[in-house]
């Protein structure tokens, strides 16, 4: 009888309240719905995530929680003392450190390790690494000199270890291929689906509770991002200034996603603009919560300036949200026609395609219809067929088929 391909799928993510967190909830589920039968898969989570995970794994999967280190433990304890802080970065970010295993995925004799997030480790296992995207080349103003030069030093270490590279675009599998010059054989592309497939719809009552929870008015935008300065939420106060000043028109937006350091600057910003009564930001919703407001919203805007897919805009798409995006990096190709486009630099475009939104429902409906195709093309049942495949190649790539 031939034995099974046994894949180490490692998601030892610190932080679940970002986009990646949801999404690897869906790809479990997507995993574990699967009836592949010549593989099973071990999703490795750190101890706080396995309760999260939990309800995903099932079918051919299983799960492992690994116990956080002595070193990891200390890492977040000096995180929390300010004078400590700094020291520890210039400790971490030495120009040679480069995570390597502590050995536990190769005593368990898997074949192989897909890190389905930037974060990974040296191994001698056949391994599939999945940079999100390249931002830090783009634009290095966005983060420190420290962590520039680790992202640097750890996305180039790992591309080249790796059996494969994966990304979701096509845009972002050509500056790879660019920026790190590798064979354009190894770079493939997998693009994910929207994370509302592991989730049931939310019921009335649900939906009624978030209203009343939120506070949410009967028309409003929003715009799920964590509050890091490349998302851009700066565009959507500018237009929001011009709208009111210009056309008396004053519209509330309410943002989600986790709050950062960079909130405050947010904050600085709508209160010199005159529309801080306008924003809400929200942090951190649950995915229930989410579909909620998604699902009684007026329009999703979306203004990065660098994104490696755009999971939000198919969660827009699945709630028959209409959205408006920035034209930047992979976000038209992960959007199609399904979403009106504007310079992320210019909030007179974004005011007059809100504006047209609010007072124009047959474009409302037209995009909606749109955006109804696209979605159709995105799977994540789709997506754990196609990294079953990249899985084989992975294992026959490496000299090690599975053994008959």
């Amino acid at each position: 009888m031939p034995r099974k391909l046994h894949v180490a799928i490692d998601c030892r993510i610190t932080d679940f309240q970002q986009g990646i967190g949801t999404a690897l909830l869906a790809l479990a589920k997507a995993f574990s719905d699967s009836n592949v039968e010549n593989q099973h898969y071990t999703f490795i989570a750190a101890e706080n995530a396995k309760g999260l995970l939990d309800p995903y794994i099932y079918g051919p999967c299983v799960l492992e929680s690994v116990t956080q280190s002595t070193l990891s433990k200390a890492k977040r304890a000096i995180a929390q003392i300010a004078p400590l802080r700094s020291a520890w970065n210039k400790l971490t970010n030495n120009a040679g450190h480069i995570p390597r295993s502590n050995g536990y995925i190769e005593s368990r004799k898997f074949d192989l390790v897909h890190f389905p997030t930037q974060l990974a480790y040296a191994t001698k296992l056949p391994s599939i690494y999945q940079p999100h995207d390249l931002q830090h080349l783009h634009y290095p103003q966005f983060f420190s000199k420290g962590m520039l030069a680790k992202r640097e030093r750890l996305y180039r270490t790992f591309c080249n270890r790796a059996s494969f590279v994966c990304v979701q675009t096509e845009w972002t599998r050509k500056d790879i291929i660019n920026q790190y010059h590798l064979p354009a054989d190894k770079v493939v592309v997998i693009p994910w689906g929207s994370v509302f497939e592991a989730y049931s719809t939310p019921s009335t009552e649900e939906i009624r509770n978030t209203v009343d929870k939120y506070n949410l008015p009967k028309r409003f935008f929003v715009y799920p991002a964590v509050t890091w300065p490349h998302k851009n939420q700066e565009i959507i106060f500018r237009a929001l200034q011009i709208l009111k000043r210009q056309h008396g028109i004053v519209p509330h937006v309410f943002f989600t996603g986790a709050l950062t350091d960079y909130r405050s600057t947010l904050d600085k910003v709508a209160q010199y603009l005159g529309i801080s009564e306008q924003v809400h930001f929200l942090g951190f919703v649950s995915p229930k919560e989410m579909q909620s407001i998604l699902g009684v919203a007026t329009g999703m805007i979306y203004p990065s300036r660098f994104e490696g897919f755009g999971l939000p805009i198919l969660e827009a798409f699945q709630a028959l949200l209409p959205v408006l995006s920035s034209n930047a990096t992979t976000l038209p190709e992960v959007a199609g026609d399904g979403a009106l486009y504007f310079d992320p630099d210019s909030p007179k475009e974004l005011s007059v395609m809100m504006r047209d939104i609010l007072e124009r429902p047959e474009l409302r409906q037209n995009l909606i219809e749109k955006g109804k195709v696209v979605l159709s093309r995105y799977s994540f049942r789709e997506t754990a067929l196609r990294f079953n495949e990249l899985y084989e190649r992975t294992a026959d790539l490496s000299g090690n088929p599975m053994a008959l």
